[in-house]
This record gives C-alpha cells, sequence and structure tokens, in this order.
C-alpha cells in the first residue's frame, strides 16, 4: 500500500509523501512544495498553505484568490507559530488555525484557534487530556474532542460554565468515533465506528446509523453542502444520501485513508495503491494520478 496520505483538495490537491509535501494541479503535475512530512491544509479562500512544521506551523503564501499557477513566483514561507513547547495542527477555518498545545505537560494538550493573519488566539479548550482529534462546526459555536476514552463537546458560546464542555459519550481506548465531520447547520455531526457511519445530533444528544455494514479500516466524511457522504471501504469510493444514508454510486479503485472533499463537494480526492485520484460525486468518474 502507497504511505502516500492525501491532505486537502481544492483545484489542487495536497499529498503527503515519506519526501515531504507536494501539489497536484489539474493536469497531474506535481510540484513539490515543503520537504515537511506532517498535516497541511489549504486556507479557505487563498492558495495559501498551512502545514506542520516540526513543533511550529508554518504558512506558505502565494497571494490571495486562486490565480496562482505552475511557474508563477516562488511561494513565501513565513513561520505561523513557533513556541517552547509541542503544537500540532488539527484543521483550518477561514482566516484561522486549529491546533493542539501541550504548555504545561506533556499530556496536558489544549486546542487554541489563532488567526492567521493578526495572531489572536483562543484556547477553546482547556482541561487536559491527551487530544487526539478535533473538529469545529462551520459557525464556529461546537467542537468535536476526541480524547483517548472519550468524545466531548465544547461549546464556545455556553449559557453557562456548566454547558461548556459536555460528554457525548465514552469511547474505547482502541476503535470508537473517528473521522469526525459536521454538517453545514453546525448541530449535526458524522463520525466513523464499528464498521458504520453515524450522525450525531447536539440538540438531541443522540447518535443516529446511516451505513452499517462497513469493514474496520472503513472512512465515511460528509461533503461541505451537506448532500452526500463519501466512505472508503475495502478500496472501493462510495457515494450516499447525507440524509437517508441510501447507496448512490461508487468507483472501484484501490484506495485508502480518508476521502477528501473539494469545497464545491463536487469531487473527492484518495490516496491509491500507486498515486492519487480524484472522483466525481456526481458520475463517479475516476482520474488517476501516479507517483
Amino acid at each position: 500500500m502507497s504511505g502516500n496520505r492525501v491532505l486537502d483538495a481544492a483545484d489542487r490537491v495536497l499529498v503527503g509523501t515519506d519526501g515531504g509535501l507536494i501539489e497536484l494541479d489539474a493536469a497531474g503535475a506535481a510540484t513539490p512544495l515543503t520537504p515537511a512530512t506532517g498535516e497541511a491544509r489549504y486556507l479557505p479562500g487563498t492558495t495559501d498553505v498551512v502545514h506542520q512544521d516540526g513543533d511550529g506551523i508554518t504558512v506558505l503564501s502565494r497571494g490571495s484568490g486562486r490565480g496562482w499557477s505552475r511557474g508563477s513566483a516562488k511561494a513565501k514561507s513565513r513561520p505561523l507559530l513557533r513556541a517552547d513547547h509541542a503544537v500540532q495542527l488539527l484543521g483550518v477555518l477561514p482566516g484561522r488555525v486549529v491546533y493542539r498545545a501541550n504548555p504545561r505537560h506533556r499530556l496536558l494538550w489544549d486546542v487554541v484557534i489563532r488567526n492567521v493573519f493578526v495572531g489572536e488566539e483562543q484556547a477553546v479548550y482547556d482541561r487536559g487530556g491527551d487530544v487526539r482529534a478535533a473538529a469545529v462546526s462551520p459557525n464556529s459555536r461546537y467542537i468535536a474532542i476526541r480524547l483517548p476514552r472519550k468524545l466531548i463537546l465544547v461549546d464556545t458560546m455556553p449559557l453557562t460554565e456548566d454547558d461548556h464542555v459536555r460528554l457525548i459519550g465514552p469511547e474505547p481506548a482502541d476503535g470508537g468515533h473517528r473521522h469526525l465531520s459536521w454538517l453545514p447547520d453546525s448541530v449535526r455531526l458524522v463520525a466513523t465506528a464499528d464498521g458504520a457511519v453515524s450522525r450525531y445530533d447536539v440538540e438531541r444528544g443522540s447518535w443516529e446509523p446511516l451505513v452499517s455494514g462497513l469493514g474496520p479500516n472503513a472512512v465515511g466524511v460528509i461533503a461541505p453542502d451537506g448532500r452526500r457522504l463519501a466512505i472508503v471501504d475495502g478500496g472501493r469510493v462510495a457515494f450516499h444520501h447525507a440524509g437517508t444514508g441510501d447507496f448512490l454510486r461508487a468507483a472501484e479503485i484501490d484506495a485508502h485513508g480518508s476521502p477528501v472533499w473539494t469545497p464545491d463537494s463536487a469531487t473527492v480526492a484518495v490516496a491509491t495503491a500507486d498515486g492519487v485520484a480524484t472522483v466525481v460525486a456526481q458520475s463517479a468518474f475516476v482520474k488517476a494520478v501516479a507517483l
């Protein structure tokens, strides 16, 4: 199986390889970006790339908009965050990054949102524990955080302090709900666990199964517009109706890892045995690129 990972997708695809971060354009041409091998994301609405750089976070800036092309001026690299403790990139929002940090102790992680432009930041979770993953709702109201043995919900605008952190539920050390993604209404969360993709309703406080009977390594991710669900399972990329879980269509390719949606919800990018492939949600048309 390829060690490549698809990290993000827009009109280009960010791919993490053993040799560092590369970018694939629409024609499949690869541009090396950095030898760093950690997480990376496009900053929404720009061509900038935010990436993990050792114990820090760096921005590769190429100007605003989508006008950058091969052969243009070299990207400018600027440190976004440097600290005397470990920090790790968790995600991005328009103009902001989400990261975890352990300024107090190696097992006491905080979750912080930092403004990319002015440097202001807010610790949205500071109750410690080994934060494994975090997903921020589109309106930034809620943050789902995965800890080793529980899944919690952080409310950034609680009525009382008691409402700030709620327990979604206990989780096994191995397995449990993973690959968290929010619907655009910011009150429903999708996750994969125990061979099923389920939806959590914040207001009801309960899970509802959407697609079951999947393999142990299946990964399901909701589209940004909330209409479709993409599932990678056993090498196949399948699309389902997000509301009912009904099967729509599938592409039989040797895919692995998490499917990554483009911002327009039209296409997913996935890692394959020998490279990367994009799959059109409406038709399941596949375009493969060998690396």
